[in-house]
Formats: C-alpha cells, sequence, structure tokens
C-alpha cells in the first residue's frame, strides 16, 4: 500500500510549478492562467514572468491560493497598486505573503505597519526592523534558490500520555506549511 520509495513526494503544487520552465511563452501562460485546476493558476501566478495583464486577472481569482501566490511574485516590476489592493485582502495569508516578499516595497510595509489589525502592523514592523537592523531573510526561499527535490513534511499528531494531561502537537506556523501537510496526508490530492 505505501511506497518504500526513499525519495520525497512532490507536492501538487510544487509539480505545477516545475511544469512553468522559464522557456514558456506569454500565451502558454495565460492559457494556464484559465486552467480551472488551483495550483496551476498559483502556479502562473507566482511565475516571474507572466505578464502584467495575466497578473492583473489573477489579482482577480476567487481562490485565495491564487492571491496568496500573486502575492509572493518576486518581480519587482509589478505596480505598487497592485501590491496595495492585495494589502487589502480579506484573507489574512494573502497579506503575510506580501509582508514576507522582498520584492515589496518597504513603503507599503511601511503603511502596513500602520494597519489597524495588530498581527498584520506586528508582522510588518518586524519585517522593518528586522531589514534595517540587515538581519531579515525572508520565510520562504526564492523559486530559483529552492532545492531540487523538496523536502518531505511530516505532520505531528497529538499524543495522548497516561493520565489526565493531553499534549497537543504544534500546528504550522504558516499557510504553506499546512497545505504541505495537507498534500501529504491526502496523498497530494486536495
Amino acid at each position: 500500500m505505501f511506497s518504500d520509495s526513499t525519495s520525497a513526494p512532490q507536492t501538487a503544487r510544487k509539480s505545477a510549478q516545475q511544469m512553468i520552465t522559464a522557456g514558456i511563452t506569454d500565451g502558454e501562460l495565460a492559457t494556464l492562467s484559465r486552467s480551472p485546476e488551483v495550483k496551476v493558476r498559483a502556479a502562473v501566478a507566482e511565475h516571474a514572468g507572466t505578464p502584467l495583464m495575466t497578473l492583473l486577472r489573477l489579482a482577480e481569482d476567487a481562490s485565495a491560493d491564487v492571491r496568496i501566490a500573486l502575492a509572493r511574485n518576486r518581480r519587482e516590476s509589478i505596480p505598487i497598486e497592485l501590491r496595495e489592493d492585495l494589502a487589502k485582502d480579506k484573507n489574512v495569508d494573502v497579506v503575510y505573503a506580501l509582508i514576507d516578499n522582498p520584492a515589496v516595497p518597504e513603503s507599503l510595509i511601511a503603511k502596513l505597519g500602520r494597519h489597524l489589525h495588530k498581527e498584520y502592523a506586528k508582522a510588518a514592523r518586524a519585517r522593518a526592523a528586522a531589514v534595517k537592523a540587515g538581519t531579515w531573510v525572508p520565510a520562504t526561499a526564492a523559486p530559483e534558490v529552492a532545492p531540487a527535490v523538496p523536502e518531505l513534511v511530516v505532520p505531528t499528531f497529538a499524543t495522548v500520555e497516561a493520565g489526565p494531561a493531553r499534549r497537543e502537537a504544534p500546528a504550522p506556523t504558516t499557510s504553506a506549511a499546512r497545505a504541505d501537510a495537507l498534500d501529504v496526508l491526502l496523498g497530494a490530492k486536495r
């Protein structure tokens, strides 16, 4: 039933990102951006070579995963207005992805640092302080720096100890970790 293979299984998101190579054309990216598969549209949104018109369409995608991927896009030439629109997204993971993206201008991070949402503001101020100190490292690796074989994410489950006390497993800290854990649990089918 289970494979004895030692290679780590790839998540659907990683597979979609690997499908989109550096030599892909703008037309192919535009076609893939209309895919019924959320993971494919998300991979297109995160791709640095995706045309601006396609990114603008993906910014209005109904799936939060696509908007999160767009917020992670490290292309420096994305207009600030598009990033500001993403900063107003109702999904908190979209805003956190923006805060963690090194291509997002410090002016937008400073605005988020003054946001009414305390957690956004705290994360944005922490990034600004770390950048100023020269110690900031984004939580997500750049696509070109990512290892060829992704690591296996093994979810931790709550254990029952003898006696009345229970110890709960720590929850994954980022939406990407949660998504990867889900992919592993569901056999990369979501």
